[in-house]
């Protein structure tokens, strides 16, 4: 009688842990969300701001731009704000720090990071830089963008030109 017992034990154990593994939630991620993973390319594009970063005057819509033309090309965006006095003294370590992260673009939005890129862009050839407010471009890695009322757009068709010039 008492095998009996044990072997109704076991089976109860058996019948138990298969029902479990049968009525598991799997791996079907039942009722979640779908993952907002985001695969990026070897490609980055960097944004020098004054000491006020994305809240400065008239750097909402490059960032916009920026994000529209990463979400085109896989680029990997980032921003730098340059903190200090607003002097080209001040803002070339920073423009330095953005060649050093090896950015594949770089941004710019007013005076004095236009005026360090327009300087600076003959010394890193390898960098493509938009120099947004700039009238002119200095070097041939420069593209210059207007400031209208199509900024966003015109910001990102510029960081697809430099990106697609660059083989991305």
């Amino acid at each position: 009688m008492r095998r009996f017992w044990w072997v109704a034990v076991a089976g109860v154990i058996v019948v138990a842990g298969a029902a479990v593994l049968l009525w598991w939630p799997g791996d079907d991620d039942q009722g979640l969300p779908p993952a907002r993973a985001r695969v990026y390319a070897d490609y980055s594009a960097c944004l020098l701001t004054g000491p006020d970063g994305l809240a400065a005057p008239g750097v909402a819509p490059v960032w916009a731009g920026l994000q529209d033309a990463s979400g085109d090309t896989g680029a990997k965006v980032s921003y730098l704000a340059a903190a200090g006095p607003a002097t080209e003294a001040n803002y070339l370590p920073y423009l330095n720090s953005l060649a050093q992260r090896r950015c594949d673009v770089v941004l710019t939005v007013g005076e004095p990071g236009t005026a360090v890129a327009l300087a600076q862009a003959g010394t890193h050839p390898a960098i493509r830089f938009v120099a947004v407010g700039a009238a002119g471009g200095a070097a041939a890695n420069v593209s210059p963008v207007g400031v209208t009322e199509h900024l966003r757009a015109d910001v990102a068709e510029a960081v697809r030109g430099a990106a697609h010039a660059a083989g991305h």
